[in-house]
């Protein structure tokens, strides 16, 4: 589980260093008395065998002089020289009993063994079955299987006539008495081919079957004790080995730092106690001013600035919480600047959209009444285009201070960069507010002069009405929007807001919306509308015209949505469609031997696409088509929107073979000069000036004059909107070369013009028409 509490990880922590520190002390120190003892015990060890190995060497010493005395005895030496062996057996039997040795031998001159003292009867075997040099003085035999520390001494007479060797046997009584003189366990050990023969040891659990290494120090384990043991060789041949083991019990060593190693352990755990403490007092004195310095920036997080953070400390946790209050300070003055300006506009210090939108609901909620009024500047994108942001924005200021000292009280005035001046009027009714609107604007629209430009704006002003027209702050703004988009310079300066407005509103939002996927929808269709050429009577030209039968809202009018288009930049996507569609039922007409030239409408947009023309181009390529079969018609004021580049594009089409024609001529402001320029063949005459003519009046007056200035610039003249024989025949009489109109034909679909062109063909159309 994790632990969250500082003070309680700071313990651990302090109380986790100590134990380790005070843990690697103890070890080490406990480690060092081992090896100190380990030590001991072998310094102990190589002494006591040393004592060991000198007390063989006085024992074989008093022992080769004990012998010397017997075979220097006269008596004895003429026993030897006689072969008495009765007398030699009994003056043995008496020096070994009298010298404490276990068994005395009397061998010939040949070395053979004819009396021992340890048998009961003279020539009774004795078997030595290996004996090895211990020293100058002494041998180690082995004698019916049992070990023996053996002196020899010569009987000579004058010459070598036998030898005497008293025997001592390697039992318990030697252990002890080693054990005693070198303070070390003893054990004496006679294999044969690896087996015991015989063992005596000074410890009652000593084991021969693991002493079958050779000479050397080694670890034992002797029952439940552990032992540091050497061994020494005393006979090694023919297969028989005697050994003497010499062992320092280690318990022992170590027993002698037991008191010290009390006191170690006493003294590690009185440390980690104090320790502890210490670190618990530590922890307390660390956490604490954390733990408060925690809680202040908890109090800060949540918002409350008003509680000082202070900590009596001259160390680095008192700057710190120094520098937290002052961080406190900071971040409430900054807070309450960022309330501010959430709620204000930084250019006029008025409230905000923001600002608005509150004060709205509050009006709302306590169930109140009142206007809310949009103020703007007439053309207010045309003031920042010539002069610049600078400009603009000491207008606006210059206009805030205008209408700061005019607001009524208990109002709020608020300004919205791109929109204009909010102006929430509570408890006020419509009638009221929009005087006081009236002379708001009417103050607004004095002459102001800024940077030595002296000027007089138009504003304007939007007006609806809460609750009457809505409950909702947002949807009030909307309105107010809707409404101020109404307001025109001059008597409807102020336009209070209408439900049918918004309706027409959202209907334009949906169709923006919808105009996008009407090709992907399959809701557009294209329907043609024959030219009716004046000389030949025939039918060589239709217009291509789109129509949009929308899913839920029915035909909508070209002039409806095709505007909507270029505002929002859907236009080229529904060229385009256009374009597809308009190709593909001229490939299929070609084919059926039908020729027929269609015109299509294109936007100033699409001219000002330097690839279009060579797109068109390709398309035709692609499906075989040449250009002639294609027209293109552009309004008079669409070439005014930027007359360089829309020149060039169709320069660029009339290379390329496609005829051209200005179509709504009439109803725009192009010059002659730039008319004369145009690479077009055909001039279109609104249908404005067509549908109402009659002999002498202004309409025919202006289409006479346009016919013949045409026919003198070298272009044909179209006349659309001709819905009368009256119009046609006066139309003819004028020159007029091509007409279109309902009288004609009304726009149909392929299948339907088809029709209509079969029918044409076996008919007058003169006398038709």
């Amino acid at each position: 589980m994790r632990i969250k509490q500082l003070r309680s990880r700071l313990i651990l922590l302090l109380m986790g260093l100590l134990v380790v520190v005070l843990g690697a002390v103890f070890v080490a120190v406990y480690s060092a008395t081992d090896i100190f003892a380990g030590r001991q015990a072998h310094k102990q060890l190589e002494l006591g065998a040393n004592v060991f190995s000198r007390i063989l060497e006085m024992q074989a010493e008093e022992l080769s002089s004990a012998t010397a005395v017997l075979v220097a005895d006269y008596g004895f030496k003429q026993a030897v020289a006689s072969g008495d062996l009765p007398t030699i057996r009994s003056a043995l039997l008496n020096q070994a009993s009298r010298i404490g040795a276990d068994e005395a031998l009397f061998l010939d001159a040949e070395g053979v063994i004819k009396v021992s003292s340890r048998t009961p009867t003279v020539g009774e075997p004795v078997r030595l079955s290996a004996a090895q040099q211990l020293n100058n003085n002494a041998l180690i035999a082995i004698i019916d299987e049992h070990a023996y520390l053996l002196v020899e001494a010569l009987v000579m007479a004058p010459v070598l006539i036998g030898q005497v060797a008293m025997a001592f046997r390697l039992d318990a009584e030697l252990a002890e008495e080693m054990k005693h003189l070198s303070g070390l366990e003893v054990s004496f050990v006679a294999m044969r081919d690896g087996q015991p023969l015989d063992r005596v040891s000074t410890l009652a659990s000593y084991d021969s079957s693991l002493d079958n290494g050779g000479a050397g120090l080694s670890v034992q384990q002797v029952a439940k004790d552990a032992f540091l043991s050497t061994r020494i060789v005393l006979l090694e041949q023919d297969g028989y080995r005697v050994k003497a083991e010499l062992m320092s019990s280690l318990s022992e060593a170590l027993a002698v730092f037991d008191e010290l190693k009390r006191q170690l352990i006493i003294i590690t755990l009185v440390a980690l106690g104090l320790s502890s403490l210490a670190a618990y007092a530590m922890a307390g004195s660390l956490s604490r001013p954390v733990r408060v310095l925690a809680d202040a920036a908890r109090r800060i997080g949540q918002g409350d600035y008003a509680s000082t953070v202070h900590l009596p400390r001259a160390d680095e946790l008192g700057r710190l919480a120094s520098s937290i209050d002052t961080m406190r300070q900071e971040i409430a003055e900054r807070e309450l600047q960022l309330t501010h300006n959430a709620y204000h506009d930084p250019l006029t210090g008025l409230g905000n959209l923001a600002k608005t939108r509150e004060r709205l609901a509050d009006a709302l909620a306590s169930q109140q009444s009142g206007v809310l009024v949009m103020l703007f500047i007439a053309g207010e994108e045309d003031v920042l285009k010539a002069r610049g942001q600078h400009f603009h924005d000491q207008v606006i200021g210059f206009s805030a201070e205008r209408l700061h000292d005019c607001v009524p009280a208990n109002s709020l005035l608020s300004y919205c960069p791109g929109q204009g001046f909010y102006m929430v009027l509570n408890g006020q009714e419509l009638d009221q507010a929009v005087v006081i609107t009236d002379a708001l604007i009417t103050q607004l629209s004095a002459p102001l002069r800024v940077d030595g430009v002296k000027m007089t704006l138009a504003w304007l002003a939007g007006v609806v009405e809460w609750p009457r027209h809505s409950a909702n702050a947002d949807e009030l703004l909307r309105q107010v929007g809707i409404a101020a988009a109404d307001a025109q310079p001059g008597p409807e300066r102020i336009a209070v807001y209408q439900a049918q407005r918004d309706e027409d509103y959202m209907r334009r939002m949906r169709l923006i919306r919808d105009i996008h996927f009407a090709p992907q929808m399959r809701e557009l269709a294209v329907v043609f509308q024959p030219k009716l050429d004046l000389r030949s009577g025939q039918v060589t030209q239709v217009e291509a015209l789109m129509r949009w039968q929308h899913s839920e809202l029915g035909p909508i009018a070209p002039d409806e949505f095709i505007l909507l288009a270029e505002q929002t930049g859907s236009i080229h996507k529904l060229t385009q469609w256009m374009l597809a569609a308009i190709v593909s039922q001229l490939r299929d007409w070609i084919d059926r031997d039908i020729h027929l030239q269609v015109a299509m409408n294109i936007s100033a947009l699409d001219l000002d696409d330097e690839s279009f023309p060579e797109c068109i181009a390709m398309i035709l390529q692609a499906q075989d088509i040449p250009p002639g079969y294609l027209s293109f018609e552009i309004t008079e004021s669409a070439l005014m929107r930027d007359p360089v580049q829309s020149m060039r594009s169709l320069v660029r089409l009339r290379e390329l073979g496609f005829s051209l024609a200005v179509d709504d001529y009439g109803t725009g402001y192009s010059s002659l000069a730039t008319l004369k320029s145009l690479p077009v063949q055909d001039l279109k005459i609104d249908k404005s000036f067509v549908l109402d003519l009659a002999e002498g009046s202004d309409d025919a007056v202006i289409v006479k004059s346009t016919i013949e200035l045409a026919h003198n610039m070298g272009l044909r003249v179209v006349a659309e909107g001709v819905e009368n024989a009256v119009s046609l025949e006066w139309l003819r009489t004028l020159g007029c070369d091509t007409v279109q109109g309902y009288f004609v034909s009304r726009p149909v679909t392929a299948a339907a013009l088809e029709g209509w062109l079969v029918s044409q063909r076996t008919t007058d159309v003169e006398g038709s028409s």
